[in-house]
């Protein structure tokens, strides 16, 4: 049974999880995960993924506090397709 994610407003920090896979590659609620660390806000995910993503034991969780004000600054420093980099 799936549990509706419910969407939270951003304010200058929020809440989510950095998982990483014991294995190259590994798929678990819904998304893939690999050795490079990749944080998910908690906003994005159900209390049925969360759960499911932090009781595997293939995966390695951790909650993490995520600056809204970061993100927005390495978006904005990634070039946009056919852009170099100054």
């Amino acid at each position: 049974m799936a549990t509706a994610k419910t969407k939270k407003a951003a304010g200058a920090a929020t809440e989510g999880l950095k998982v990483t896979s014991r294995p190259a590659t590994f798929r678990r609620a819904g998304h893939s995960f690999s050795a490079e660390p990749r944080v998910i806000p908690l906003s994005e995910l159900t209390e049925e993924q969360v759960s499911q993503i932090e009781g595997d034991p293939s995966l390695v969780s951790q909650r993490v506090e995520i600056k809204i004000d970061e993100v927005v600054q390495a978006a904005d420093a990634d070039p946009k397709p056919g852009e170099d980099k100054k």
